[in-house]
């Protein structure tokens, strides 16, 4: 089975600057601090690389702060030129989202599916809020490029560097990833109640990856797949430990387990692994040989997520709550058919 270091942490270096930075573009060298920027933000428990995607896609209305009142991923970093859409999921009453040095302005939406845009074009970083919670803590960023920044914790994300500063080797999980090509580390997650991975993101020659690929997870907490591409049909397969979502084309599908004890899942989507997409959640201490007996449990949902009674056995019967039904196997885009 796959192993991996204990510890995949992004922390910043570089001499820290002021917040006057925020407003104007940065060098790589230096860091921004942004621990006031999120000191009353419960959902930020490290930087989500999205780096190397053309569209990267942000939630507003997620769990945290008392409410729905979060973003998802609250600090996601891309690459120059990249355009960042966020997506309202229509929870926790109006939201806007507003850059806090005046870059970009959304209009306040309620519904579900709501969207705007933003494409940031040189090194920067970008923090923005909703307006009538951001007291609350509603606060996220747009870390562009190799910028060095400090977050609540001591946290951060510059080079990829371990927390006390000395490098550590990226997990090769016994060869799992070679053919990946957006696999660049496992993003560490832990301390989060929930975590979305996008299936269908830019990576592997088009819309065919997992993103994050690779994900640090405390037990317990729950895993959301979410389908944001359009190129064929997607699902989300770990023959090893039994589990396997529905085959679904178009986006808008949820698949969400609730992994409990210590190990490793390495997952796939069937139609497309021989092109890399593939992915895997460490859980807990992470390199074991399996989970623990009790290894995983079920929640899924398209609007709440809820606990599906007690832990199953490795061996389960999974079911997803989409509000979409899966397309027949037969039906598929000429994506599938290449």
């Amino acid at each position: 089975m796959a192993t991996c270091t204990r510890r995949e942490m992004l922390v910043g270096t570089g001499a820290v600057v002021g917040s006057a930075l925020l407003a104007r573009p940065v060098r790589a060298a230096e860091t921004v601090d942004l621990t006031e920027w999120f000191a009353k933000t419960d959902s930020v428990d490290g930087v989500t690389d999205a780096t190397g995607q053309a569209s990267v896609v942000v939630r507003v209305g997620t769990e945290g702060n008392g409410g729905d009142f979060a973003f998802s991923p609250p600090v996601v970093r891309v690459s120059p030129g990249a355009t960042v859409t966020w997506e309202w999921t229509g929870a926790g009453g109006s939201h806007n989202v507003v850059a806090e040095g005046g870059a970009f302005e959304s209009p306040y939406h309620t519904d579900a599916g709501a969207t705007f845009a933003y494409t940031a074009s040189s090194p920067s970083v970008v923090p923005y809020a909703c307006t009538p919670h951001s007291p609350m803590g509603m606060r996220g960023a747009l870390v562009v490029g190799d910028v060095a920044v400090t977050l609540p914790g001591g946290g951060g994300g510059g080079e990829a560097t371990a927390a006390d500063g000395e490098n550590e080797k990226t997990p090769t999980f016994d060869g799992w990833f070679d053919d990946t090509d957006n696999y660049d580390g496992v993003v560490d997650h832990r301390g989060a109640s929930e975590v979305t991975v996008q299936v269908g993101a830019m990576g592997n020659g088009g819309a065919f990856a997992f993103e994050p690929a690779a994900i640090h997870v405390d037990p317990g907490t729950v895993v959301r797949w979410e389908w944001v591409g359009t190129a064929g049909a997607y699902d989300v397969v770990d023959e090893t430990l039994s589990y396997a979502s529905e085959r679904h084309h178009g986006t808008g599908h949820d698949f969400a387990l609730s992994f409990d004890g210590d190990g490793v899942s390495t997952y796939e989507c069937t139609t497309y692994s021989d092109r890399g997409m593939r992915g895997a959640v460490v859980v807990g201490e992470g390199p074991v040989d399996t989970l623990t007996p009790m290894g995983t449990g079920v929640v899924a949902g398209a609007v709440g997520l809820a606990t599906a009674g007690a832990a199953f056995g490795v061996r389960l019967h999974l079911r997803t709550m989409s509000a979409y039904e899966a397309e027949s196997d037969g039906d598929e885009s000429e994506a599938d058919q290449q």
